[in-house]
């Protein structure tokens, strides 16, 4: 029986079946893992075949892979108490299962880029960074537990499979309350697949442009006759070539857990999850300027990169979770994770100007590139502990609810290279790949490049005052301390204590289905960017405000939402053109203060007709330093993002159709040229998808995803090091599913 389409509710805690939500039922689904697999299209099958299907231990009313949806019911993600998105003062947006089958987004680099008002730049073949709202986004969550990613070491974060996810949840603005750290830009919660208490699977495989071959396998089954125990394994795997020569990529992806109702009112999950990505033929981008100082216009295959470069990353995560609900309608949580992750990268940064003649990389006229030849290896472990309880009172004749908690993240990572042995080679052609001077070196010792252990622990309470019927106040603090230990070019330490971050929201229904809303929050934010000298920069300070309205639409089954926002920072990260981390091939960055971003945002998400579900956003952000001139511009400060399926009425009830668009508005960037800093960048960008999915029987679909359906010729990095990757030409992906 498949288990992607059915109504998912709760009757008692932890168990859902059909037909009745119970509000304020905080399930914990825990996993245990390792599976293999491919993910691609998952595809939505009959809800009556599925009318008794359920999820052991999730949030039950978030639970989004059998609602054939795309809206969510509530998340914990802004402020820690379960609310509905229209409930919560601050702008929040989901990703569900269906809406990643639709489009086929197999990989969290391509989730998170579809969540409204957020863009992604790919650095180069290993590096991704995300932006919403001005600012780079630098706090993600997996099942709500704090995860550190940056993008300046690459420990494949970006690169994960989406076929263990239920859904991704996106909350804009800053969430210090959750998070420890007050940043503006937004925080990213995976949330994973749970266990089904009735055995359910599916066999995915799937072909693909430039030799892609994709597979996934997912199974749940309980493992007691009353479905109090239930354990759910996924295995991905996903190869491919490339539009660049000779880059080819395969990720591997395995994921267990299990869940219990140890008693009628407490659940226990396990879980472990394990990600191996690899990519042969590393690259970076390819030049946007001829020694002469003409633009350069090479082929979107062309590749800057060598044979034996290579970048692989492997990730293990193990979870455990502990929820018990009392009988007085509170319930108290403990969630746990550890997480281990290692890179290599191997590769030849090939940076200046080619001759158009010749081909040769220089510098300057007299002055030819060098290699940079260079192999890395880095570690990471991550622990992270979060203590939670959330429940009613009452207080002058009213109910209202409080919550408080206790977290505690740990992460520890070491980074090692090495370089040559010998004489550093000249670097040849640009042109010609097989130019002997690009050869794998003989590699020298390794060496300590940077050994960084980051602890942050912080309490924090919560409350949301039911002042009357229609107006609804929550108020929160947290209290945290930080502790940075660095060996950099140098070690240093840095430690903040009793940092206090405030957050107050207010919530007014207009209307049975109409509200307006108002936030605050302060921002304070340790950075991962570095000066030129490779210290970190100095916190990100300061304080944000947002306002809107939200409403339930079409019998409630689409969110609609306004918002306008500002914000006010010191000491933000701003590139300094041309200028490296001493020793690296790292951008280098300064300070600056009296930064101000203001903005608004559209979006509805939901069934908009019988059949017709739909995504469609709008976002506008204007970010200027305290001179009035323009922030981060190599980010679109417009965006635009739609998606739409149809499944037909009547006798063509087999088939759903479906489209979207993704559009950006112009885009720039200071860059060194050999005529001097000049603005490099491009205008509109309009990529156009489509999709079409088949029920062959009541077990077997196929679907077909196009992606940049015109083939749109962009360039999805624009100056980064003043060189350029073009993003991704026409591709197509078949699918096929059995659903048992």
């Amino acid at each position: 029986m498949p288990y992607h389409s059915a109504p998912l509710t709760c009757l008692v805690p932890g168990r859902l079946v059909p037909g009745h939500l119970v509000p304020g039922r905080l399930a914990i689904a825990i996993a245990l893992a390792s599976g293999a697999a491919l993910s691609t299209p998952v595809l939505a099958q009959d809800a009556e075949q599925l009318a008794s299907m359920t999820v052991v231990g999730d949030d039950l009313r978030a639970t989004t892979e059998s609602t054939e949806s795309y809206q969510v019911a509530s998340s914990t993600s802004a402020n820690g108490l379960t609310l509905t998105p229209r409930q919560t003062p601050q702008s929040i947006s989901f990703l569900t299962r269906q809406q990643m089958d639709d489009e086929a987004i197999t990989s969290t680099t391509e989730a998170v880029e579809r969540l409204p008002g957020v863009s992604a730049i790919r650095l180069d073949g290993t590096r991704t960074s995300f932006q919403s709202r001005g600012y780079t986004i630098r706090n993600f969550q997996f099942d709500g537990l704090q995860s550190n990613t940056s993008a300046f070491w690459p420990f494949g974060d970006a690169e994960w499979d989406t076929a263990i996810y239920d859904r991704v949840e996106v909350v804009r603005g800053a969430t210090g309350l959750m998070t420890g750290v007050g940043d503006p830009s937004a925080t990213v919660n995976f949330v994973r697949k749970k266990p089904l208490d009735e055995a359910a699977g599916s066999v995915t495989a799937a072909v693909g442009r430039w030799d892609r071959g994709r597979g996934v396998v997912d199974v749940s089954t309980p493992l007691d006759s009353e479905g109090r125990v239930g354990v759910r394994f996924v295995a991905a795997k996903d190869s491919s070539d490339s539009f660049m020569d000779g880059v080819e990529n395969d990720r591997e992806t395995l994921y267990g857990v299990i869940a219990a109702e140890l008693t009628d009112n407490t659940e226990l999950s396990v879980g472990i999850e394990y990600q191996h990505y690899d990519q042969d033929g590393a690259y970076i981008g390819v030049p946007q300027y001829y020694l002469d100082g003409g633009r350069t216009d090479f082929d979107r295959s062309t590749a800057n990169n060598t044979d034996w470069a290579n970048f692989f990353t492997e990730n293990t995560r193990a979870f455990v979770d502990l929820t018990h609900h009392f009988d007085n309608g509170w319930s108290a949580r403990a969630a746990y994770s550890y997480g281990d992750a290692n890179y290599g990268l191997t590769y030849n940064y090939r940076g200046g100007y080619p001759d158009r003649e010749t081909g040769v990389l220089y510098y300057t006229p007299s002055y030819a590139t060098e290699s940079y030849l260079v192999d890395y290896r880095g570690d990471r472990t991550q622990k992270n502990l979060h203590v939670s309880a959330e429940g009613p009172f009452t207080l002058f004749g009213r109910e209202h609810q409080l919550g408080f908690g206790y977290m505690d993240l740990h992460e520890d990572y070491q980074i090692n290279s090495r370089g040559p042995a010998g004489d550093v080679p000249a670097l040849g052609s640009f042109s010609d790949r097989n130019d002997p001077a690009l050869a794998e070196p003989v590699w020298g010792e390794w060496g300590l490049t940077d050994d960084t252990v980051t602890e942050q622990q912080g309490y924090y309470a919560v409350s949301r005052f039911s002042l009357a019927d229609p107006v609804h106040f929550i108020v929160g603090a947290r209290m945290t301390d930080w502790k940075i230990d660095q060996d950099y070019r140098g070690e240093r330490e840095y430690e903040y204590d009793n940092e206090f971050t405030p957050y107050a929201g207010l919530i007014v229904d207009i209307t049975d289905d109409l509200s307006a809303y108002a936030s605050y929050t302060e921002i304070f934010n340790t950075q991962s960017e570095r000066s030129p000298s490779g210290a970190l920069l100095d916190p990100l300070e300061g304080i944000n405000y947002e306002a809107g309205l939200k409403a339930e639409l079409f019998d409630d089954r689409a969110d609609v939402s306004f918002a306008v926002f500002h914000s006010q920072q010191d000491n933000l990260a701003v590139e300094i053109p041309g200028v490296f981390v001493a020793g690296t091939t790292d951008q280098a960055y300064t300070t600056t203060d009296g930064a101000e971003v203001e903005g608004f945002e559209l979006e509805i998400a939901g069934e908009v007709a019988d059949g017709v579900n739909l995504s469609a956003s709008y976002a506008l952000v204007d970010a200027e330093d305290a001179d009035g001139e323009q922030l981060n511009t190599s980010y679109a400060r417009q965006q635009a993002k739609l998606f739409a399926s149809w499944q037909l009425p009547g006798r063509w009830s087999n088939l759903t159709l479906g489209g979207g668009a993704r559009w950006q508005g112009d885009t720039y960037r200071d860059n060194d040229t050999p005529n001097g800093t000049e603005k490099i960048g491009q205008g509109d960008v309009f990529v156009a998808d489509a999709m079409a999915r088949y029920r062959i029987n009541d077990n077997m679909s196929a679907q077909l995803n196009v992606t940049n359906l015109f083939d749109e010729e962009y360039y999805s990095q624009l100056g980064f090091y003043s060189q350029g990757i073009y993003g991704e030409p026409r591709s197509a992906l078949l699918s096929l599913t059995y659903d048992f």
